[in-house]
């Protein structure tokens, strides 16, 4: 009878020893919701990638053939810069749109970075909330400020963007504070 209590006594202390890391979301209306953090650190990498693939310095040209690379080729950008979204395919979003901006605005420098990102995962499927500014022609100042919601799925050559959707930071639309916390 000892024994069983000792071991029952093991089990119970064994069982609270599992931890499971939660992270409380939202502003205070949603403090009680919780998610699951992933071991995220393969997908945070192919988020800030595909930023990479995009940005050049000073004195470097774009590498539009490396940019689909974090993509899988049915990729869609879905972008919310003007009322109407603008739905594009990753080849499409190459060449011609991103390509002829960066020409036709004479850009020599571009830059993109993640300021704050959160991931949710389940198997092979990831979401990354992911707040972004972006740099023109200079690193003094952010042109722009936004969020991009991506979409992963885990292949065979690793973790790929299939679609992101974004939206920029505007005056009748700021980026709210849960999306700028480290």
């Amino acid at each position: 009878m000892k024994t069983l209590l000792i071991l029952f006594a093991c089990a119970i202390v064994l069982s609270s020893c599992h931890v499971s890391v939660k992270k409380t979301i939202g502003d205070d209306s949603t403090a009680n919701k919780t998610y699951t953090v992933p071991d995220d650190s393969a997908i945070t990498k192919a988020v800030h990638d595909a930023y990479a693939a995009i940005s050049f310095k000073e004195g470097e040209k774009p590498r539009y053939n490396e940019i689909q690379n974090y993509f899988i080729p049915e990729a869609q950008l879905i972008n919310f810069r003007t009322d109407t979204p603008q739905i594009v395919d990753i080849k499409h979003f190459i060449d011609p749109l991103y390509k002829t901006f960066v020409e036709q605005n004479h850009i020599h420098l571009f830059y993109e970075e993640e300021v704050f990102g959160r991931t949710e995962q389940f198997g092979r499927v990831a979401h990354r909330i992911s707040t972004y500014v972006t740099y023109l022609n200079t690193r003094d100042k952010a042109e722009e400020r936004g969020v991009n919601s991506f979409q992963l799925i885990k292949t065979k050559e690793g973790w790929k963007v299939s679609s992101i959707i974004w939206d920029v930071e505007k005056p009748t639309l700021k980026v709210p504070e849960y999306y700028l916390k480290k």
